[in-house]
């Protein structure tokens, strides 16, 4: 006996006066299962239903978990629970995946490679004063089994560990950390006072004992935004311990045994584990959820740049197979070809336009820029234009067939426009093999029974009609022949008035 009737009947006959040992006899029950619930609430046998039930809703992926654990020996049981959310969208507490996890790994005796982090308590900083960025990478298997070095840039709000980051396989430029800064700005919904970085050479060129030279596109930056800029020293966890805390974390929740397609997927991919465990989740050291304290947060923020300045910067972008690229989560088409010569453009958005260059400055294409997210924004002019070849291919069998079947044709054309070609090649070949007047007494029958197709025709040829008579010339055998032909013979005169030499 299990669940809620057996606990609602230990209840009421413990209300009636009835001992435990009398409770177990009664309702044929082991003495401690009686004593495990005697003095249980309904809200904790409502608890400790739900991890039950959740368990046993886990059981269901138990060669799923175990798959994972024994290919990814450093899988968390963390991670385990964002994949459990991430591929089979199952609702279900840390606390619980970590308990199902540990019992299979002692059961299996699959061990865990740890990598150990360390924290270290810091004074909290107010709302809105301070965002961390750092800069992190890790080698990625590809889905074709290549490894890739895949490299990130991350951002933490400190007071509420409200995070956000961007992934790309080349190195990143100072132009790279300006774009990704803005893009952070825009997530976020507004600016900090204070940004701390490592004395990176894309940030600074020189420390000057004390008085920071930046970069001339940071310098400017800097400028524009109006925030100060802190820079660590050398082996000073203590300045930036939360920033380095959330690479991390990336690292070995989100890349960790994830495959690699392209960069598109992948910042799409961490977005959505941005909702889903990134911000979501609580926090170890501050008991909160990031997402929940940003709400409050964001207020302390100041407010964006207008929206020239926010957007003049220039952006790079790889154009993709499918001769798109992607900008703030759409694709926007660019003319055929592009890709096997431009592998990478440059876009500037402004004023509600989108500019797509070349990387030096020579103009592609303009399109209007989309409020959505996930669309495609494809121009006409980017599709192939296969209308000129259709025409030309209905009008050779139309010539053909000697414009006797021209509303046939078109028929065709409308009803089967994806085959139209195939169709027009068939009735050539028929026409080749039984004829021009047999292909058009055929296509007249078809149209009579409104059958509109090119192998409603070959079926009736074929029940119906004969193939042409090829007429095959053979050639005179010149032996053992009955016809014998004598040819004419000239004197030698001929030949000496010619003017040839014996």
């Amino acid at each position: 006996m299990k669940g809620f009737k057996m606990y609602k009947q230990i209840q009421q006959l413990k209300e009636q006066g009835f001992t435990r040992s009398r409770v177990a006899k009664q309702l044929n029950l082991n003495r401690e299962t009686v004593t495990r619930y005697w003095n249980m609430t309904a809200d904790e046998f409502e608890i400790q239903l739900y991890s039950v039930n959740r368990e046993q809703l886990l059981s269901n992926y138990e060669e799923t978990i175990i798959s994972w654990l024994r290919q990814y020996p450093t899988m968390t049981a963390a991670q385990v629970c964002d994949w459990l959310k991430e591929h089979y969208q199952e609702n279900i507490k840390e606390r619980t995946v970590s308990r199902y996890v540990k019992a299979l790994r002692e059961k299996y005796h699959l061990k865990k490679s740890n990598h150990p982090r360390d924290y270290e308590a810091v004074d909290e900083l107010p709302m809105g004063k301070q965002l961390q960025v750092d800069f992190g990478e890790k080698w990625m298997q590809s889905i074709d089994g290549q490894r890739v070095k895949v490299r990130f840039a991350a951002f933490v709000l400190t007071h509420a560990r409200y995070k956000w980051a961007f992934f790309q396989t080349r190195s990143f430029t100072t132009s790279d950390l300006v774009r990704n800064c803005h893009e952070c700005f825009r997530y976020l919904g507004g600016m900090p006072l204070e940004l701390v970085f490592d004395q990176d050479s894309i940030v600074s060129v020189s420390e000057n004992y004390g008085d920071i030279i930046h970069t001339f596109e940071f310098e400017k930056f800097r400028q524009e935004c109006k925030f100060k800029v802190y820079l660590c020293r050398a082996a000073d966890p203590e300045s930036k311990g939360k920033i380095e805390n959330v690479v991390k974390f990336i690292k070995y929740n989100f890349l960790e045994n994830r495959l690699f397609a392209d960069e598109e997927i992948l910042n799409s991919s961490f977005l959505a584990w941005l909702d889903r465990t990134g911000n979501a989740k609580i926090h170890g050291t501050t008991k909160k959820i990031p997402a929940k304290v940003f709400e409050e947060e964001r207020e302390q923020l100041r407010p964006l740049l207008d929206t020239q300045s926010n957007n003049d910067a220039s952006i790079y972008r790889n154009v993709r197979k499918d001769n798109t690229l992607v900008y703030d989560s759409n694709r926007y088409s660019l003319p055929l070809g592009t890709y096997n010569t431009q592998k990478e453009v440059r876009i500037e958005a402004k004023n509600g336009k989108l500019s797509i260059l070349t990387v030096f400055g020579e103009f592609i294409y303009e399109h209007s820029i989309s409020t959505g997210r996930g669309l495609l924004i494809k121009s006409t002019s980017h599709s192939r234009d296969v209308t000129d070849s259709m025409d030309k291919a209905q009008t050779m069998i139309d010539e053909l067939l000697l414009f006797k079947a021209s509303a046939f044709l078109q028929t065709i054309r409308t009803e089967k426009a994806r085959y139209a070609r195939d169709q027009f090649k068939l009735l050539q070949t028929l026409c080749d093999k039984y004829g021009i007047d047999q292909v058009l007494n055929a296509i007249k029958f078809c149209e009579v029974s409104k059958l509109f197709g090119a192998t409603y025709v070959k079926d009736f040829l074929e029940h119906n009609a004969k193939p042409k008579q090829v007429i095959v010339l053979n050639s005179i055998p010149v032996s053992n022949s009955k016809y014998h032909v004598t040819t004419e013979k000239r004197s030698l005169d001929v030949y000496a008035k010619v003017g040839g030499k014996l």
